[in-house]
């Protein structure tokens, strides 16, 4: 739409690059990282973060844009920031310090742990994880009182180029 000069002679409306926004990269086959992605959409009403299943094609770029190996997924969670990439329960940290109230307290209270103790129960949990193939590994399963919200929260390639323009 154009934007009207002062002197009243509309002029045209300059694209704006797209907002650089986290993706959360997550192995669409884990039944706990589908939950928590269910979790995610369901606490962050204004689309903070977008995701992406890591077998996917913007699970892989954003991968790639964060300098991680293509396998790193299958195993850990990644949150790709304009700042680089969080792992395991620094991922969940940052999911945690971009919502509300009180996940944002309960951010700044996981970070007073160490982060070797963190992992450490990190790498417990995901090692009992349960696996669940899903429909779609590039972009997990999504319960389906979520399906809409879900797909609209897919990052795209656009969305990767703008968060690694960012870096």
């Amino acid at each position: 739409m154009p934007t009207p000069e002062p002197s009243g002679v509309a002029r045209p409306a300059v694209a704006r690059p797209a907002v650089a926004r986290p993706v959360v990269v997550f192995d669409g086959d884990c039944g706990l990282c589908n939950g928590f992605v269910a979790w995610l959409i369901r606490h962050d009403p204004e689309a903070t973060f977008l995701i992406a299943g890591s077998a996917g094609e913007a699970g892989q770029a954003a991968l790639a844009a964060m300098g991680l190996p293509a396998q790193v997924a299958e195993s850990t969670l990644v949150v790709a920031t304009a700042n680089g990439p969080a792992l395991r329960s620094d991922a969940v940290l940052t999911v945690l310090a971009g919502l509300g109230r009180p996940w944002r307290v309960a951010a700044a209270t996981g970070r007073a742990v160490p982060r070797v103790w963190r992992d450490r129960l990190y790498r417990f949990v995901a090692a009992r994880r349960p696996r669940s193939a899903a429909e779609d590994a590039a972009c997990g399963t999504p319960p389906a009182a979520l399906v809409t919200a879900w797909r609209a929260r897919l990052a795209s390639a656009d969305d990767v180029a703008a968060l690694s323009a960012t870096r």
